[in-house]
């Protein structure tokens, strides 16, 4: 038998999609593909001092809840990481990893934990998407392979939206026929009736590129199409529209909202509403709102509905140029959006002592480690925390703790079925 291969019986998920076990010897092992109470033969793949990575060999003992996975590449694709385990399923393993996550950190999770928000669409749910690109020899597209640069080559793809799926189908048969050699990735959104495209080139470009990507725009039915490419000097061709449309429905309102391509737009619409309206609720009463990490004002411009004044702040020039045509559109005159560097502008606010009730916290996936230390030097009675990452969400959240707040809810919002991916929004109080 293979000295590399060893039995082990899986007892939990971890942040990252894997399943968790103890080896013999006391090592954690982590293995993907695979659901807490299953019995599995797995192979060593990297022997660490204190854990091993591991691939599933064979399942001994199946759980009888795993499911056939809809997508025929889910063994390699690394777009999903779950779709062998049922909606609900998935749900509460994500909860209970958000659970671990701060429990291991503070040492205790919120009394008042309320109930997931689930997707209403657990597949075709995906309004952006990176596809990457090769021709070796024909051309093909697809997400990553799981931990590698190969490309997993699909057709189709379950989690995508139909607007996204219909616009990759027309790209492939065009590009199938007329091939773009030095094309390597697309970026495609649609968070509305609008599609665009941003297709990236290494260059150097052809003088029949050009001529491709515009009968592409042309032919496929879509708002916009970008042409980037990055060698031997960066060069943009833009056709059509530079942003998409979505429309928000908030307290009896329509909010008319829009982002650009190399902009950030949330991938699920459904769930991004309900964190809209959630987050609103929870800043109800305010008076004056910093919205730090604000990108094109996906919470600051429906916030402006219910607070005398709303500050935006983004060091991206481009989402801050968005976010003021957004105000503009929707003639929100309380809502100014600044782009500065978040650190330093937070420092100015607590060196001229302004005064904001409520503090918006939605940052990248590395938290908010570059201005923690000066939140509690800030007049805010409450903090709104929209994380993606409950890692560094349970150091942020230990450390406000210890200094002044106290957690009053947490709720997850699940904006990636069939992923590992956590959303959550927490509220503390001074």
């Amino acid at each position: 038998m293979d000295t590399d291969t060893f039995i082990l019986t899986i007892d939990s998920l971890s942040y990252g999609g894997n399943g968790v076990g103890r080896r013999e010897d006391g090592k954690v092992v982590f293995v993907p593909m695979v659901i807490p109470g299953e019995k599995i033969r797995a192979r060593v793949v990297k022997e660490h001092s204190k854990y091993v990575n591991a691939s599933l060999v064979e399942i001994l003992d199946k759980s009888p809840s795993r499911q056939k996975p809809r997508c025929p590449i889910f063994d390699s694709c690394g777009g999903c990481d779950w779709q062998h385990m049922p909606y609900q399923d998935q749900l509460q393993w994500k909860l209970e990893i958000l659970r671990a996550e701060i429990t291991k950190t503070s040492g205790a999770f919120p009394e008042l934990v309320y109930p997931i928000v689930p997707s209403n669409q657990t597949f075709g749910y995906r309004g952006y998407a990176r596809i990457q690109c090769s021709f070796d020899p024909i051309f093909k597209m697809g997400f990553f392979q799981k931990k590698s640069r190969k490309i997993a080559a699909f057709e189709s793809c379950p989690i995508l939206h139909p607007l996204i799926q219909d616009t990759l189908s027309a790209l492939a048969a065009i590009l199938k026929t007329y091939p773009v050699y030095s094309l390597y990735s697309l970026e495609i959104h649609a968070p509305g009736e609008d599609v665009l495209v941003s297709a990236r080139s290494r260059g150097p470009v052809k003088p029949g590129d050009i001529k491709i990507m515009n009968s592409i725009y042309n032919d496929i039915g879509i708002a916009g199409l970008s042409f980037v490419v990055l060698k031997p000097q960066r060069r943009d061709y833009v056709l059509g529209q530079r942003y998409c449309r979505y429309t928000v429905h908030v307290q009896d309102k329509s909010i008319e909202l829009s982002g650009g391509l190399s902009g950030f737009v949330q991938a699920n619409m459904q769930v991004n509403h309900d964190l809209i309206e959630y987050v609103m609720d929870l800043a109800a009463g305010s008076k004056k709102i910093l919205d730090l990490y604000s990108g094109s004002g996906n919470f600051s411009i429906p916030l402006a509905l219910i607070g005398d004044e709303v500050s935006a702040i983004e060091r991206s020039q481009l989402l801050v140029s968005f976010g003021k045509k957004n105000a503009k559109k929707n003639q929100l005159g309380n809502v100014r959006f600044l782009c500065l560097d978040t650190k330093r502008a937070f420092q100015s606010i607590i060196n001229e002592s302004v005064r904001f009730d409520t503090i918006v916290l939605n940052p990248p996936r590395q938290g908010v480690k570059d201005i923690l230390e000066m939140i509690p030097q800030s007049s805010a009675s409450r903090i709104i925390y929209i994380s993606c990452n409950p890692t560094t969400l349970a150091r942020d959240l230990a450390y406000l703790v210890d200094h002044g707040f106290s957690m009053k809810s947490i709720r997850m919002f699940d904006m990636f079925p069939q992923t590992y991916h956590i959303e959550s929004v927490s509220l503390l109080q001074r």
